[in-house]
């Protein structure tokens, strides 16, 4: 979570702190709306509701809490603080003998409340190292065991070597079968998955194992038992919409119009600083997609490597395009490195311009599916995809986001996707939405009449695409995510779970936060309209 322009605003936990009771319960209903939950939100929601005196709670929030502890418990059984929630509310039959076993198999519990606190992302390699050395004392410490196998989904791997040594107390078998299915099920790892959902289908009585039980069975070739499956979780969860989004998405498969890339005029812009290896696999990329004539210009943002030497040795990828490169003598940023590229005549006399960044993959069909999507609505102004973090397993890097804040400290816009998820096909979806990620999209040429410009106050990087967005949106224009389209992005600068900034990084972006926060403060109530739930009203 990105910081914002007060201290104290940091975390979904300080975001709700602000909020009043019914403000706070929408906040959690926009996210159920946008995505799968996960524990983070959960208790979140559930601290800033257990805050309430519980006899002012309103029904709608009562429900909402009561289903937030059911989402926490189902997802983490071995957490005893998540189990002492469900405990007190009485809304989870069988959490207090889970809680008696775990407080049997507990072992050096000063050594793992210290670790509880630590930092995945920075931390890891001391965490799995201390889970491993008492797991290898103690084979039967549930919750070290569990630990190692949230580190092993953490790092995008099946449970590690350590793990075989566990020895899950009898009682607790069936509730590790199935965690240890959602382990391998929520990386795709269907191999491993499959035998596992013959033991525990039998107990899957949640919405999350059930999903991803389905998704399992879409990526074999069974629909109807994907359907199934999830009319199931639906039918768990009414709330979470991802899931009847995803049915529609299998019962009403998305039928890219490939024609278009030939009967529409449109531009491929790229800018790029001193990324010569990365600008040339994602030129390389580009060729081996469908873009008919499109046109491709080729920006270099002051660059002093081999990057120019790269663009022209590229131009061969392209023999039925017309390719330009253009080369500025210093590094003007991100924003001014968009508007050059959008300044060019040939954006006039195009029906779209599409932005990559320089270091993606490419989906090869990628330009049909935009396309097809933006011309379902003439006044659709930008269409984005589904981005993911290379890898094996490809952890979710941004889906799409809305305004999720609007306060007297603070503005800011959701998070970009559910917390530690990998690309299994749930968001595989069409929706509309209010911001997309800039790394790969589709801008309507007609769109920038009312947003010309990405604001150069973001120089050199960050938010000028989600402020660009916001424009649009304010404008009377829509923003469309196309989940049928996957790109792979590096992602070398900028936040997420899995990067590692240096301190002027985050000055930098700690410092568009706040521009961003004072830039919209006099349209903060317009903005507030532009959460998802306003998406349907």
């Amino acid at each position: 979570m990105a910081q914002g322009a007060t201290e104290n605003l940091v975390g979904i936990g300080g975001e709700l702190a602000v909020l009043n009771l019914e403000q706070a319960c929408r906040y959690y209903k926009n996210y159920l709306d946008t995505f799968q939950v996960d524990v983070p939100m959960a208790v979140s929601f559930i601290n800033r509701l257990l805050a309430e005196s519980q006899k002012d709670l309103s029904d709608e929030a009562r429900q909402l809490l009561e289903e937030a502890i059911r989402s926490a418990v189902q997802l983490e059984h071995f957490d005893p603080n998540i189990l002492g929630i469900g405990i007190t509310s009485g809304l989870t039959p069988g959490a207090e003998t889970l809680q008696k076993v775990l407080e049997g198999t507990h072992v050096e519990p000063g050594l793992y409340n210290q670790i509880r606190r630590a930092s995945f992302k920075f931390q890891g390699r001391e965490i799995r190292s201390i889970c491993t050395n008492v797991l290898a004392r103690h084979p039967m410490a549930v919750q070290y065991a569990n630990m190692l196998l949230h580190m092993d989904f953490f790092d995008g791997q099946p449970p590690c070597k350590a793990l075989a040594g566990f020895r899950c107390p009898k009682v607790l078998l069936p509730l590790w079968q199935k965690k240890l299915f959602n382990h391998y099920a929520g990386l795709g790892n269907d191999a491993a998955a499959l035998p596992l959902w013959e033991q525990v289908k039998g107990q899957a009585d949640d919405p999350f194992t059930v999903s991803r039980a389905a998704e399992m069975l879409r990526r074999a070739g069974d629909i109807d038992g994907a359907m199934a499956l999830y009319e199931r979780a639906f039918a768990l969860d009414p709330r979470q919409r991802p899931y009847a989004l995803r049915l529609d998405a299998l019962r009403h498969p998305f039928q890219p119009n490939h024609d278009l890339v030939h009967t529409k005029r449109v531009c491929i812009y790229l800018y790029s600083f001193n990324k010569a290896k990365t600008l040339g696999e994602t030129l390389e990329s580009l060729s081996h997609c469908a873009i008919g004539p499109a046109r491709i210009k080729v920006l270099l943002n002051g660059c002093t490597d081999d990057s120019l030497a790269v663009a022209q040795k590229a131009r061969d990828l392209f023999p039925d395009n017309e390719v330009e490169i253009i080369t500025l003598p210093v590094n003007i940023g991100a924003p001014a490195a968009r508007n050059w590229l959008l300044a060019q005549p040939a954006t006039r006399e195009s029906d779209y311009v599409a932005f990559l960044d320089d270091d993606v993959y490419l989906q090869p069909d990628w330009l049909a599916h935009l396309l097809t999507v933006a011309e379902s609505d003439p006044r659709i102004g930008n269409v984005g995809c589904k981005v993911v973090f290379p890898g094996q397993y490809r952890l979710l890097q941004y889906l799409y986001r809305h305004v999720s804040l609007t306060h007297e400290d603070a503005i800011r816009v959701s998070l970009p996707t559910p917390y530690q998820q990998y690309d299994i096909g749930l968001y595989d979806v069409i929706r509309e939405t209010r911001v997309v990620m800039g790394c790969q999209h589709l801008l309507r040429v007609a769109s920038l009449a009312d947003a010309p410009a990405f604001d150069i106050r973001y120089s050199p990087s960050q938010i000028d695409d989600t402020d660009h967005d916001l424009q649009l949106c304010l404008a009377g224009w829509k923003v469309f995510y196309c989940g049928t389209v996957t790109c792979v992005h590096r992602q070398e600068s900028g936040t997420s779970i899995r990067s590692k900034l240096n301190l002027a990084s985050q000055g930098s972006i700690m410092g568009n936060d706040i521009k961003f926060h004072y830039k919209w403060y006099e349209h903060k109530d317009a903005l507030a309209a532009l959460d998802s739930l306003n998406l349907h009203s």
